[in-house]
C-alpha cells in the first residue's frame, strides 16, 4: 500500500518532466504551491486519523461480516487500506477534469494529503501492536522501503510511459502516469479492506494458530503492553504532548523529511541540471533509490541487532552530510552523483529509526498513537518546506536548497547526541531506584509468571 501510495505522491515531479506545466498553464509558482498544499492536508489530519483509529466502528456495512467472526468493533487494520483506496481517485480518474486548472490540481493535492494522513502515520502504531521494540526498527524499515522502491519505479515507468503512450487516445503522457500507477492502488485498498488483521487476539487462525496467538501476547506482555485497549485516555494525550522526546524526535525526523521530500520530487530536475536530457534524467533517478532501499533494510536490522537507535541515526546523518556537501562544491558530474547516492542511503534509514526510536519510548496505545502524530505533523512542516527549497532562479547547482538541508542535517545529529545522553541518564536513574532489569526467558515457567505481572518498573528506554 505505502509503495503505490509514495508513488502517487511523487510522481509530479517526473510528470514536470513532460508536458504537465504546460498542460495545466501553470504560471509562475502555481507548481511549488501544488507541492506545499499537499502537507498542510497531511498536517492537520496526523492527530485525529490516530486517535479515531483507536475508536469504535458503529454502522459500516462493509465491516460487519468482517468482524461479526471476532465480535470485535475495533478496527486499527481497517484504516492504511481505507485511506489508500480514498486517496487514489484524486489521480486515478476523469484526470482531464481534475487537472483542468491550476485551483482543482492544488484541491487535489490538499485531499491527497488528507486521505495519505491516515495511512503513514498509522502503520508504525498498528506494527506497535504485534511486534517488541527492538524489532520495530526493521519491520518500519520495510514498510518505508517501499518509499524509495516507489522512487526507482517512478523513473522507469515514467521513462516508458513518456516515451511510448504521449497523446494515445488523445491523453497526455502524464495523464496516463497517474492512471496506471492508481488503478492498482485502488484494487490494493480493496483487498486489505477485508484483510489486514487487527491485534494478535483477534487475529484469525488464518493468521495465527492458537499457540502463535498466545506466544503473541506473551511477547506484548513482555513489552509491557496490555491486550487490547479501545478506550482513548485524555491523560495520555496531555503526556505525549509535554513529552520532550516526542518534539526532539520531530525536530530530527523533520530535517530529514525536509530532505527526502525535496529529493523524492526534485530528484529528476536535480540529475536533468547535471547536463542530462529528460528521458536520461528519468533513468537515472533510479540506482538512488535502490542503494537507498539497500541501506535502509541494513541499517535497520543491525540497529534492531544491536537495540541501538541514536547511533545508526548520527553515522546515516553523517553520510546524509557528505553527500551533500559533495553536491555543494563544484560541477564535476560523477562526484555530484555519488552526493545524490550518498543523501539517499543516510535520508532513509534516519527516518525509520526515528519512528522507531520514538515508538519504542512511549507506553500504551494512546500516548503512542498521539506522540507518533505529532512528531509527524510537526515533521511535515518541514517536509513543506521542502517543496520550496529548489527553485529554478538557483539552477543549475541549486546551492541554496543543498546548503538548507545541509544545516538541518548538522541540527539532527546535534539532537540525536542530546537525546541519546538524556535518555541514557534516566535510564541510570531508574536502575538506581529499582535495580538493574534481568533478561527473561519465555521457556523458564517461573520467568513466564513474572513476566505476566510487569509494570513500569520494568520499562527502560532504548537508545
Amino acid at each position: 500500500m505505502y509503495l503505490f501510495a509514495s508513488l502517487d505522491r511523487s510522481n509530479i515531479g517526473n510528470a514536470r518532466l513532460g508536458s504537465f506545466e504546460q498542460d495545466l498553464h501553470l504560471q509562475g509558482n502555481d507548481f511549488y504551491n501544488a507541492l506545499m498544499v499537499f502537507f498542510i492536508g497531511y498536517m492537520v489530519c496526523q492527530i485525529p486519523s490516530n486517535l479515531v483509529l483507536k475508536l469504535y466502528v458503529e454502522n459500516l456495512p462493509c465491516l460487519k461480516l468482517r468482524y461479526k467472526r471476532n465480535n470485535s468493533k475495533l478496527f486499527p487494520s481497517f484504516f492504511p487500506p481505507f485511506f489508500t483506496l480514498e486517496s487514489r481517485p484524486h489521480y486515478g480518474s476523469e484526470p482531464q477534469l481534475l487537472y483542468g486548472v491550476p485551483a482543482q490540481l492544488v484541491l487535489a493535492r490538499f485531499f491527497l494529503g488528507c486521505a495519505e494522513a491516515g495511512l503513514g502515520p498509522c502503520i508504525p502504531l498498528l506494527l506497535s501492536f504485534w511486534y517488541q521494540r527492538h524489532e520495530m526498527a526493521s519491520r518500519i524499515s520495510v514498510f518505508l522501503a517501499a518509499s524509495t522502491l516507489a522512487g526507482s519505479f517512478a523513473g522507469i515507468w515514467a521513462y516508458l510511459i513518456m516515451d511510448n503512450m504521449d497523446q494515445f487516445l488523445g491523453l497526455a503522457s502524464w495523464r496516463w502516469m497517474f492512471i496506471i500507477e492508481g488503478a492498482p492502488t485502488i484494487l490494493l485498498g480493496l483487498l486489505c479492506l477485508f484483510f489486514l488483521p487487527n491485534y494478535p487476539e483477534t487475529a484469525s487462525k488464518y493468521w495465527l494458530t492458537p499457540d502463535e496467538k498466545q506466544l503473541a501476547i506473551q511477547r506484548g506482555v513482555l513489552e509491557g503492553k496490555t491486550t487490547k485497549d479501545d478506550t482513548v485516555n485524555s491523560q495520555e494525550i496531555v503526556g505525549a504532548l509535554l513529552d520532550y522526546k516526542t518534539w526532539v524526535v520531530a525536530v530530527i525526523n523533520g530535517g530529514m523529511i525536509m530532505c527526502h521530500s525535496s529529493f523524492s520530487i526534485f530528484l529528476p530536475t536535480i540529475v536533468k541540471a547535471m547536463g542530462f536530457q529528460a528521458l536520461q534524467s528519468q533513468l537515472l533517478s533510479v540506482p538512488p533509490y535502490v542503494f537507498g532501499c539497500i541501506t535502509l533494510l541494513g541499517v535497520c536490522r543491525y540497529s534492531d541487532y544491536a537495540r541501538q537507535r541514536g547511533l545508526p541515526i548520527i553515522v546515516c546523518s553523517m553520510m546524509t552530510v557528505l553527500g551533500y556537501t559533495f553536491l555543494l562544491i563544484g560541477n564535476i558530474i560523477p562526484l555530484q552523483y555519488i552526493g545524490v547516492i550518498l543523501v539517499s542511503c543516510g535520508i532513509n534509514p534516519t527516518i525509520s529509526l526515528g519512528i522507531s526510536w520514538l515508538s519504542n519510548n512511549q507506553q500504551g496505545h494512546t500516548r503512542r498513537g498521539v506522540s507518533l502524530s505529532a512528531a509527524n505533523m510537526l515533521s511535515q512542516v518541514f517536509g513543506l518546506v521542502g517543496t520550496q527549497i529548489y527553485r529554478e532562479s538557483d539552477s543549475p547547482n541549486y546551492r541554496i536548497g543543498h546548503a538548507i538541508c545541509l544545516l538541518f542535517t548538522l541540527l539532527t545529529i546535534l539532537l540525536a547526541c542530546m537525546l541519546r545522553y538524556l535518555l541514557a541518564r534516566e535510564n541510570k536513574r531508574l536502575d538506581k531506584l529499582y535495580g538493574p532489569l534481568k533478561r527473561m526467558d519465555w521457556t523458564d515457567s517461573k520467568d513466564g509468571e513474572r513476566m505476566m505481572n510487569l509494570d513500569a518498573t520494568h520499562f527502560r528506554y532504548m537508545l
